[in-house]
């Protein structure tokens, strides 16, 4: 039986009434607490960075751990460079189809037998593949951290590439791609990748395409792993109730029994691979438009990451403290979420405001983001630096509480070459940051004339009204990202419906 989904029509402008009941005067709770006066702040916390120590395999991978005793756990990952950075691109998805059959048993165990085996020793063991990396993570009690980087190491080089594992991780990867084609949101993320980057490799989908995927077979996974898994490119991590002589005991079977040369990395993506402008993908009849506004910017070792992130907290970055949450979601209604943001990694990468709207203030949500840039930098204040300077140094209270975030410590330090106090010295940068410096970086790195603006929306309502906004004539694209010709937006623009627009409008 088919469900019964009643969509509200797409009026420009429509708001719901609000209606306010007048409860009259209720009586308050006695209590000798004034709480019309709302408590100061404490001082921000005082931190000292975790002690780091680091070792070398005999194969030559580094190691860095850090020692907590706070809890009988342990957490550990070996990363690779890799993932899609490391496919060619007839042959875009093997990484994630490797990563999906690597914990299905191994050579001398079946799924069930490895799952069994992990799960005796209270332990969790799982295989990742990102757009730039290829992760083995794990986590076990202390006693039982030994037995569990066994199991890692079998899983690491005794790999089983089961023929019927493999063809249930493809249907499992296909019928992912497939829900993901009609989700606005990853087609925005994948036309928005690819804007970025064109046709180098990071403009690609990391768990590939449908069509890919469908001719892609065992022995594309195990060439992948062949070719890509190898020590010449990987470090460990380590962090918990463990000590660096276990570890290194631990690690004695990998250290001597993986080898292998350093595969060639893709040179850096060079510039942005679309000019900046607006740019729209149709789906039609949806009811929300999805927002990604933004363009290639920096590497995360580049000396402005940091700041530029910093300058951007007012702006998109502090959740309900920033501008665009409160004139979008708070001041208008217009979304449940909105933020912006700085994802470089040793790459450069983008800086992207994204978030979904309704359909019928598409235009409206535009030209906010449009002014808020304009005026961003210009109107920055004290009061403005104030907001950036308490929220990022009180949260950065938490930076190294649990396991995960000594980890991901452990990971910028391998990755970027950090020092173990790399957050601290982040928080001298917040310290001394000024109104002039966040107008400085504001105008150099969130001028709206670099940005691409992408729409994915229903066309035949949205489409023809964009190019007031004065950011360009919106170019219709298709879910490849490739431009659609003037008789498909001639067709858009006349097709069934579009009388009568004027009057939704």
């Amino acid at each position: 039986m088919r469900a019964t989904v009643v969509e509200e029509p797409i009026v420009r402008g429509a708001e719901p009434a609000v209606v306010i009941d007048d409860r009259g005067d209720i009586p308050s709770t006695p209590s000798q607490i004034d709480r019309s006066i709302e408590p100061g702040f404490g001082p921000a916390p005082s931190l000292s960075a975790p002690a780091v120590w680091t070792a070398k395999l005999a194969n030559g991978v580094p190691v860095t751990g850090i020692e907590d005793r706070e809890t009988p756990l342990v957490q550990f990952e070996l990363r690779l460079t890799g993932g899609l950075l490391l496919e060619g691109p007839e042959r875009i998805g093997s990484a994630s189809l490797l990563a999906e059959i690597m914990t299905e048993g191994t050579a001398n165990r079946t799924p069930e037998e490895l799952e069994q085996a992990i799960d005796a020793l209270g332990a969790s063991i799982s295989v990742t593949s990102g757009r730039e990396s290829f992760v083995i993570r794990g986590s076990s009690l202390n006693r039982s951290f030994p037995e569990s980087m066994a199991l890692a190491e079998e899983i690491l080089l005794e790999p089983r590439f089961d023929p019927e594992e493999f063809e249930l991780a493809r249907d499992r990867v296909r019928n992912q791609l497939r829900q993901a084609s009609s989700s606005p949101t990853a087609i925005a993320r994948d036309v928005m990748t690819r804007l970025l980057y064109g046709d180098h490799i990071l403009g690609s989908n990391a768990a590939g395409t449908v069509e890919g995927v469908e001719v892609l077979g065992l022995d594309d996974a195990r060439a992948y792993y062949e070719r890509a898994l190898t020590p010449a490119r990987a470090v460990v991590h380590v962090a918990g109730a463990v000590t660096a002589d276990e570890v290194a005991v631990a690690l004695e079977g990998i250290g001597a029994r993986w080898s292998g040369g350093a595969p060639e990395l893709p040179t850096d993506p060079a510039a942005q691979a679309s000019s900046p402008g607006l740019y729209f993908v149709d789906v039609p009849n949806a009811t929300q438009s999805v927002l990604q506004v933004g363009y290639l910017a920096l590497a995360e070792t580049d000396p402005d990451f940091w700041p530029a992130q910093v300058a951007n907290f007012r702006l998109g970055g502090g959740g309900f403290a920033s501008d665009l949450t409160q004139i979008l979601r708070e001041g208008k209604g217009y979304t449940y979420g909105v933020g912006s943001g700085f994802r470089g990694t040793k790459l450069r990468g983008p800086f992207l405001i994204s978030s979904s709207v309704r359909s019928n203030v598409t235009y409206e949500s535009l030209e906010i983001i449009r002014d808020l840039l304009d005026s961003y930098g210009p109107e920055f204040d004290e009061e403005d630096l104030a907001a950036t300077k308490s929220f990022l140094l009180k949260t950065n209270a938490g930076a190294f509480e649990t396991l995960g975030n000594k980890l991901g410590i452990l990971a910028d330090m391998s990755a970027y070459g950090f020092p173990a106090d790399y957050l601290l010295r982040r928080e001298s940068v917040v310290r001394e940051m000024t109104v002039e410096r966040i107008r400085e970086l504001a105008g150099e790195h969130l001028d709206r004339d670099r940005f691409i603006w992408l729409v994915v929306g229903d066309a035949r309502t949205q489409l023809d009204r964009l190019s007031e906004l004065g950011i360009g004539e919106p170019v219709l694209l298709d879910r490849s990202a490739v431009p659609a010709s003037a008789s498909d937006v001639s067709a858009r623009r006349n097709s069934p419906g579009q009388q009568g627009l004027d009057d939704v409008r």
